[in-house]
This record gives structure tokens, sequence and C-alpha cells, in this order.
């Protein structure tokens, strides 16, 4: 398929390619960063990260550039032309309404942070990270009325993550869904079958058997190694340079080793979406996905439909048993593991249903924050009033707490909602590909495929709210709240009841 035939276009996709080429390099500097990048060498990568920044924001502007794109915004264009010009413009209107000076400060803040946060994480200690993240936040709010905004500043900062996302509907989101979540949570915790621990919590694994199954895993659903590769970082990402070069990291723990296994799995699902994405859209302005909802809403897929499965654990338990050094397993026991429900302290290791309570708390946070009505200095006894309040556990130490995520070092506030968003779309993905006798067993080509011809292929030119009227479908967060009901209440062996 062409997808590009209008004459401005195609000098605009020319032309955009020295403005990818300078995001790659970025892209790769990021990653090592992220990976193998002695912890020394900070300074230098964030002056030159920064710059970077500044350097495609002149490109950006070149007055050349910004003639073309107002020339095709005239013109009749077919969908992927009109896509690409809207991509643009929105990043023509931030790079319009941010200084440079602004950027490029920014940048250099936010990769100097992260590894600030990695060794405040590491030693345990919130006030080690006080300071930059309070300069962060400072940033984002001026960032927010620099771009300007209706009803909240946090609004400006979602939209950066979801095209036309706001702090209401968000609000409206877990308005909705919470109070049941609640009720079915009291219903699994009141349940006969209901244990607050499990054995394989605390059963320590083999880092190096562990290794080779999180391999075997990701062969087993994607075959061609020479366009991807896993590496470890402190916080599981998902970074990719084009369809023939995506990345992904996972973590290692002395025990709990389904959290290395479901955070693999996740961090797949966001590099599918790039795998697959058309050869014909590389190197332009809409490559890869678009909407982070629709982004999660893959990960999130593959990590609790796929990887939270009987299928799924039926298949690789034998690989499951040697990483904990031979201890015996049976598919029950390690499905209950899996899929166990109790208030933890971990988002990124949090049940099904504890999970948005995680992220209500971030999202709170996060817009009290920018709104003036919340200090950094108080974030530690905030986050760990509302996790009394919200799940009844409270973080012993900051790592468990307050540092737990990578996000706010690399500056990403109001990135936290479409976890929530994305996590509710992926049970509506499930039901529309078992509606049509495709998502079953464990073999997954008939999964990738249709993800593939429904979503993947289009990267970027569609929004959210198009490709679901596309599919036929609308947001219906319902769909998640009955498939949690009858999961859990069938696990847990109650009868739903709603309150």
């Amino acid at each position: 398929m062409q997808y590009f035939k209008n004459p401005t276009i195609l000098k605009i996709l020319d032309l955009y390619k020295d403005i990818w080429a300078l995001s790659y390099t970025s892209a790769v500097n990021h990653w090592d960063l992220e990976t193998y990048m002695p912890s020394k060498g900070v300074g230098a990568r964030g002056e030159a990260l920064g710059r970077l920044a500044t350097i495609r924001q002149r490109m950006f502007l070149d007055p050349a550039f910004v003639k073309l794109i107002n020339l095709a915004d005239k013109q009749k264009l077919n969908d992927p032309e009109k896509a690409a010009i809207r991509v643009l413009n929105r990043e023509f209107k931030f790079y319009t309404k941010i200084p440079a000076k602004f950027i490029e400060e920014f940048e250099n803040l936010t990769n100097t942070a992260t590894v600030v946060w990695r060794t405040a994480k590491e030693k345990e200690d919130f006030k080690i990270f006080e300071k930059p993240l309070s300069k962060i936040f400072d940033m984002n709010r001026q960032m927010a009325e620099h771009l300007g905004y209706e009803d909240s500043p946090y609004d400006a900062l979602l939209d950066q993550y979801e095209e036309g996302l706001t702090s209401k509907t968000v609000n409206q989101l877990f308005s909705n869904s919470i109070p049941q979540l609640q009720t079915l949570l009291k219903q699994i915790t009141n349940s006969k079958k209901y244990q607050k621990t499990h054995w394989l919590e605390n059963q320590k694994y083999d880092r190096g058997e562990m290794s080779k199954l999180n391999d075997k895993i990701l062969r087993s659903l994607w075959k061609d190694f020479d366009r991807f590769r896993i590496d470890v970082s402190s916080h599981p990402f998902t970074t990719s340079f084009g369809n023939n070069d995506t990345r992904i990291t996972t973590w290692y723990h002395e025990k709990d080793f389904a959290r290395s296994i479901l955070a693999t799995i996740h961090e797949f699902g966001h590099a599918l979406y790039d795998l697959q994405s058309a050869d014909s859209l590389e190197m332009t302005p809409i490559a890869g996905g678009s909407s982070l909802v629709i982004h999660e809403s893959q990960s999130r897929f593959w990590e609790n439909h796929v990887g939270r499965s009987m299928e799924f654990i039926e298949k690789f338990l034998p690989d499951m048993q040697l990483a904990v050094h031979g201890s015996p397993l049976t598919v029950h026991d390690a499905y209950l593991y899996f899929n166990k429900v109790s208030p933890s302290l971990l988002r990124v290791e949090a049940d099904e249903i504890t999970y948005h309570f995680h992220i209500m708390l971030r999202f709170e946070i996060e817009k009290d924050i920018i709104e003036g009505k919340l200090k950094v200095k108080d974030i530690r006894e905030v986050w760990n009033t509302k996790m009394k309040e919200y799940l009844g556990v409270v973080p012993k130490k900051d790592s468990e707490g307050v540092l737990q995520d990578i996000h706010w070092s690399g500056g990403s506030v109001g990135y936290f909602p479409t976890y929530s968003l994305g996590t509710f779309l992926s049970a509506q993905w499930r039901e529309k590909m078992s509606n049509k006798q495709i998502f079953k067993s464990t073999n997954y080509d008939k999964t990738k495929a249709w993800l593939e011809q429904n979503i993947h292929i289009y990267g970027s030119i569609y929004t959210m709210d198009e490709l679901l009227k596309k599919n036929k479908m609308k947001y219906d967060p319902s769909v998640n709240l009955n498939y949690l009901q009858e999961k859990y209440s069938k696990l847990y062996e109650f009868k739903f009841f709603s309150q």
C-alpha cells in the first residue's frame, strides 16, 4: 500500500528525515543511559541530549518546513497524509509555545535526574531525589502554562500523552470503576479461598534459569530476533528506533519470579506494536503508536490476558520449576500465584483489581502538585496515607513507596492515567478477538495477525477514538469490570453481587 502520494507531503517527509535522525540519535542515547552508560557520564549525556532537543526544535521551526506544513494543510489528503499533518501540527504547537532554553534545561534536568532517582532508590532515601523532583514538577507546571489549558493545568500535561485527555475524564473513569472494584476486592478477601500471600512470592529463583525462561517466552511470541532484543534495567521499558530495531528491558529479583515474567511480557506488548507498524510509515511522523492508551492496552493485554492465563502457565510450567530450583509446581497452584489478589505496595506487581488504586493515587498526587495544592516535600507522607486508605498497606521503605517508579525522574507527569485507561481497553480487544474465535490456546499467531491488521499496521494514522470507530467499537470500561467479576468470582468461588 502506498501511504503517501501528495507532492507537498512527499517534500515534507523528505525534510522530516533530518528531524527523525536527531530523534533516532536521542533515543539511542536514552536507551544507553538506562542500560550500559557509566553513572558518572550523566552530566555530559544530559548536556548533549538537551542540545539535541533544541536543535530539533530549530529544524522543526525552519520557515521552509513550516510553510510546507501550512500548504499541505489546505490540500486534499488521504488518511495517512492528514495524520502526518495532524501530528506535525501538534509538535508545531508545542515548539512555538515552549522556549528553546526551557526545552534544553528540561531535557538536561530529566536525564541527570534519572541517575539521581536510581541512587535514591538504591539508598532508600527520598531526600536525595527531592530537590530534582521539585524542579521537575515546577518545570511541568511552567510547561502547562506555556501550552495553555481550559480547566486545569494538569490537562495540558495529560494531553501530551493522550490527545484530548482531561482530568475530568480520568476522574469520571475512577468514579465509575473504583466502587465496583472495591466491592469485588471485599468479596475476594472475605471468601473462604482467599490467601493473603502465596508461598511462591518468597521462593528464591535462579537468575540464569529465569533469563533463559524469559528468552524462551519471547521466542515463542516473536521469532525474528534480528529485529528485537532484551536487556536489563532498574525499571523495565521499551524503546523503538524503527521497525527493525525495537528493544525491551526487564528486571530480576532474588524471589517472586512472576515479577520478571510479567514485566517481560508487558514490554513485549509495547514492542509488538512498533514491530508490526507498517514499514511505509518508518522515518515519518506517524510511525509507531500515537495513542498511549492504545499502547498500554497492548502491553496490558499481553501481560494480563496472555501472561496470567492458565494455558500460558501450563505451557511454561516445566521451565518455571527449573527456575525455582525444581520445587514441585502444579498448574493450578501456579495459576493461583499469577492471579493472586492481595493489596500490595508495588504498582508493577499489583493484581488486576488493586492495580487501579495505584494509578488513582498517582493521578491525585500529580494533579494536586501541578494545581499547587501539594508540595513535593510532602509527597511521601501523602503517598503513605493514601496507600493505607485505599489498600490498607503502608510502605516501610521508599523503594516500595514514592521512589518505586521511574516516570517522574524522566519528567513524565500525566503518563500514569493511561495505564488504567489502557488496561480497561485491553479487555475490549480480548472480547473482540474471542467473539471472532481468534484469541484462544497458546498459538498466538492469529492473535498477533489480528492486532497487526486492526491496530498496529496503522501506526499513528488514527487517534484512539478514530481507531475504535474503525473497529466498530467505543470505549467501554464495563467490559473490563465484567471480565474481572467473572474471572475472580470463579477463581475464589463466590457469587458476585454489586452494592
